[in-house]
């Protein structure tokens, strides 16, 4: 039977009170390779700062005594907020008990509530006796006696040693303790493989960090046994790091600092990471046991109110249907179309306003996910290819003046003026175009400090709605997909016409920073670009 694959990566939280309560778990989860992060709960034992990612949280939810169900809830909330980072992301709550539901059922109430950011996906409720039994442990008790016998034995006579052992037997009772029954962790995994039934594509993600995690060990271990293990290993490792630095810098490699040596190292390992990640994803056995996508079941869902809509849409087909509370629409005629906006006027008018509010969050979700593809929208370095660099300091009336040589003239967003033909569009329209640069200095410049120039390349972000106006034409790059910038659904669009070079300028902060895979795009596309031959030819 397949299991729920759990976190190996020490994302396993475990939240209890009583150390002797979750200690069973961890040694259980520990015989299976799965290390965990334990916490007391109480305030001098919370870290500082919150940084380690959770991804399944065991949370006993008595802590600290007797008290009311919402104290209880509210306690766990205060609790996870200090271990849970910020940016931490899904995680599933396991709620590990042996009290009655209802301090349960105020946990789930709080932490769902929209006061409260640090959502789980989903709540599993456990109880502890399930998994474990309780059993009394003499062994402290037996120890003592044994003790005392050795100690007195020769200054007591056997009938005082007995009556000793009487009393000890009479007034010290056994601990409780807790052991797993048989299986305990197999009983665990099969309950949450079938809770998970309802959120098992997070699986997926948790599944893809554990690779992540294992692919970076395969590298470690391959690279570090390039060297027998004795007393000239760490010599021998450095040797190797320097080779590895060597291979990004070449030979500028002894003019950097010890900081830049050991980075462009690290860029050398990490450039293994990919082909081992992939090679373990297609290593899998029966990835589909774990996580089911009924591709004729594929919607997407949100409740206004207590109205549940949903939009299904089939591939095979490319059609679009509207469910309303499960009914299809419109009711007595209902419809398939190939356009999503078609939807919007199939409920009537009460439906109208949280229709259209779906519909353009449903489109905006691709270009969301081609924008985390292909862009970094946090940059944090000044200097390096792949830089975009938003241009602020253009003349508003030059700004018109280029916008022809991007759009269209006589359409919706240009037109011409007058007998000057200067050229206008409406201030609204052009605050919604960013001017760009596109830092194309090759990597090996960057990396072998070749830099002499930035390479620039120009173009803009416009709205996705003026697509029609745009030129086309063999000197612009325009593969990129519709992105979202700013809440705004844009095209990018590139003009080879326009590269040149500056002064590097390393206090410029950039806007965005495309990644490697497109970066690598724009430069075959330039360069081809720069090299047309073209044909002398003669005509009749």
């Amino acid at each position: 039977m397949s299991r729920v694959q759990l976190p190996s990566d020490g994302s396993v939280l475990i939240i209890d009170d009583k150390i002797d309560e979750a200690l069973p778990i961890i040694k259980l989860l520990s015989k299976k390779g799965i290390s965990t992060t334990y916490y007391s709960g109480k305030d001098s034992e919370i870290p500082e700062i919150a940084v380690q990612k959770i991804r399944l949280a065991f949370v006993d939810i008595q802590l600290f005594g007797p008290s009311d169900s919402h104290s209880y809830a509210q306690n766990i909330l205060r609790i996870l907020d200090a271990i849970i980072p910020d940016n931490n992301g899904p995680y599933i709550l396991l709620i590990w008990s042996s009290l009655e539901d209802v301090h349960a059922d105020a946990l789930e109430t709080l932490i769902t509530s929209d006061t409260y950011n640090k959502k789980p996906v989903i709540i599993i409720r456990l109880e502890k006796s399930s998994f474990f039994k309780t059993l009394v442990d003499n062994s402290q008790k037996e120890e003592l006696i044994e003790t005392l016998t050795s100690s007195l034995s020769m200054r007591f006579p056997d009938d005082d040693l007995d009556a000793i052992k009487a009393v000890i037997n009479e007034n010290l009772g056994g601990r409780n303790i807790k052991e797993p029954v048989e299986n305990a962790i197999d009983l665990i995994t099969d309950v949450l493989k079938e809770k998970l039934k309802k959120a098992n594509s997070f699986h997926l993600f948790t599944i893809w960090e554990s690779l992540i995690n294992k692919a970076s060990g395969e590298i470690i271990r391959s690279f570090t046994a390039l060297h027998l293990i004795d007393k000239y290993w760490e010599d021998n490792l450095k040797n190797s790091i320097y080779r590895l630095s060597h291979a990004q810098l070449g030979k500028i490699v002894d003019s950097v600092d010890e900081d830049q040596l050991l980075k462009n190292a690290l860029k050398t390992i990490n450039s293994t990471l990919l082909d081992e990640v992939e090679r373990k994803i297609f290593d899998i056995a029966s990835l589909s046991d774990e996580i089911k996508i009924d591709r004729n079941k594929l919607a997407f869902s949100k409740m206004f109110g207590t109205t549940l809509y949903y939009i299904r849409w089939r591939a095979k087909t490319g059609k679009f249907m509207l469910f309303v509370d499960g009914h299809k629409m419109p009711i007595g005629n209902p419809k398939e179309t190939t356009k999503i906006e078609s939807i919007v006027g199939w409920g009537g008018d009460a439906h109208r306003a949280n229709l259209l509010k779906m519909v353009e969050e449903y489109n905006s979700i691709s270009p969301q996910i081609n924008t985390r593809l292909l862009f970094d929208l946090n940059p944090t370095i000044a200097i390096h290819p792949g830089n975009i660099f938003s241009k602020t300091n253009i003349h508003w009336n030059r700004k018109r003046n280029l916008l022809k040589n991007y759009f269209n003239v006589e359409k919706s967003v240009l037109f011409k003026k007058g007998a000057d033909g200067k050229y206008i569009i409406k201030n609204p329209e052009l605050k919604k175009i960013i001017f760009i640069e596109l830092e194309v200095t090759p990597l090996c410049d960057f990396a072998q400090n070749k830099w002499r120039k930035s390479r620039l390349l120009p173009g803009i972000i416009y709205p996705q709605g003026y697509q029609q106006d745009v030129l086309n034409g063999e000197n612009f790059y325009d593969q990129i997909p519709v992105i979202q910038i700013n809440n705004t659904l844009c095209k990018v669009l590139f003009d080879f016409r326009f590269l040149k070079s500056i002064d590097i300028n390393a206090n410029k902060q950039p806007f965005l920073k495309i990644r490697n895979e497109l970066f690598a795009d724009i430069l075959s596309r330039l360069s081809s670009h720069a090299n047309r031959v073209g044909l002398t030819v003669i005509s009749n």
